[in-house]
């Protein structure tokens, strides 16, 4: 079965392909479209991969929306796509790597060199113009993947593209930054730096089905004077607490609160 779910992800991937042009075009012409095509492919994947997803506490989807989650895993955009058709920061590598980065890129996808930190206002102004649009922003402050265990050090540098928003949209007073803790139930689904992405996703072919807890806190409102800094402590402070209560609630067996089905997509401005 791994071998015939494999076949059926290369077989997704070049029908992704083939709409490429499709995809292109709804940006330009800036159709939903644009917005659900990534999602279909990243939800086939997800069942490929039979990785279930169960959403709790999804709060009011107020705009703009910057979303501050924990990373673990390239799983991690997947389990996104569950709830809403989100755009994300990534590193300037994922640009190299071939087929993610023309999902990626037809995503709308910001990239960053991490290396460069001359590069970060940029990101940053790029982050503002995709929020001011109408898009979530999801951003990962530990700047890299985990095993799931416990945080890193959140880096507060992005969470300046609220700022930069604030600072070229006078009618808008507040962005909402959005904690999200993402758990899975099993050490297999994270994926660490120096494992490379097709032995990863083999092993996850080969494996048992995982299952994927993902958690909304209260939205933070960040709005013009606050420290991003601040903002960022916060939010890592949330998405502690949410992972606590979800290994809590593992460990004891009490079942998570009842999935909520996709949400209807978030219009996005014409």
């Amino acid at each position: 079965m791994a071998c015939f779910r494999a076949t059926a992800i290369v077989l997704a991937m070049l029908l992704f392909l083939s709409l490429a042009p499709l995809q292109w075009l709804a940006l330009r012409r800036r159709w939903p479209l644009r917005l659900w095509l990534p999602v279909a492919f990243g939800r086939t994947l997800a069942a490929l991969l039979r990785l279930e997803v169960v959403v709790d506490h999804v709060p009011p989807l107020q705009r703009p929306r910057l979303l501050a989650a924990n990373h673990v895993s390239w799983l991690d955009i997947l389990v996104l796509f569950r709830v809403e058709p989100v755009c994300f920061l990534a590193k300037r590598e994922v640009e190299a790597w071939p087929v993610v980065s023309t999902f990626a890129r037809l995503q709308e996808t910001v990239f960053v060199d991490r290396q460069r930190r001359r590069t970060i206002p940029a990101a940053n102004a790029a982050m503002a113009q995709r929020m001011l649009a109408g898009r979530p922003m999801l951003l990962f402050p530990e700047g890299t993947t985990g095993d799931g265990s416990a945080l890193r050090k959140f880096h507060s540098s992005h969470f300046a593209a609220a700022r930069d928003l604030l600072a070229t949209a006078s009618g808008i007073e507040t962005v909402w930054v959005q904690p999200v803790a993402i758990r899975y139930s099993s050490p297999a689904a994270a994926w660490l730096g120096d494992v490379a992405l097709l032995p990863h996703l083999w092993s996850l072919l080969k494996g048992e089905p995982i299952r994927c807890d993902l958690a909304f806190g209260k939205p933070l409102a960040y709005a013009r004077g606050e420290s991003r800094k601040a903002i960022a402590g916060a939010a890592a402070s949330a998405i502690a607490g949410m992972l606590a209560s979800l290994a809590w609630a593992a460990e004891t067996s009490v079942p998570a609160q009842a999935g909520t089905p996709a949400l209807e997509p978030i219009a996005a401005n014409p």
